[in-house]
C-alpha cells in the first residue's frame, strides 16, 4: 500500500517471474458505498434491477464485499 487518501487506497504489486523477469504495477481503488454505487448509476440513466454482496449473488454483506450490480438503461 502506498496511499490512502479520499477513500482511495494505492498500491504497487511486485512480480517475479521464473525467467527473473520483474514487473511492477500499480493501482487505484476506491471503495464506495452501496447509497453511492446507487446514486451514481441511476445518474448515468440506468435503472438498478439489483445489487449483490458477491460474484455469487449473496445479499449485501455476506459475499465477498464486492458489489454485483445488475442495471439497464433507462
Amino acid at each position: 500500500m502506498t496511499a490512502v487518501q479520499g477513500g482511495a487506497v494505492s498500491f504497487t504489486h511486485h512480480y517475479i517471474f521464473p525467467d527473473g523477469e520483474r514487473l511492477m504495477s500499480t493501482a487505484t481503488l476506491r471503495f464506495r458505498t452501496e447509497e453511492l454505487i446507487r446514486s451514481s448509476v441511476e445518474a448515468a440513466g440506468f435503472a438498478i434491477e439489483a445489487i449483490y454482496g458477491g460474484w455469487n449473488r449473496e445479499p449485501v454483506g455476506v459475499g465477498d464485499g464486492e458489489f454485483l450490480v445488475i442495471a439497464r438503461r433507462s
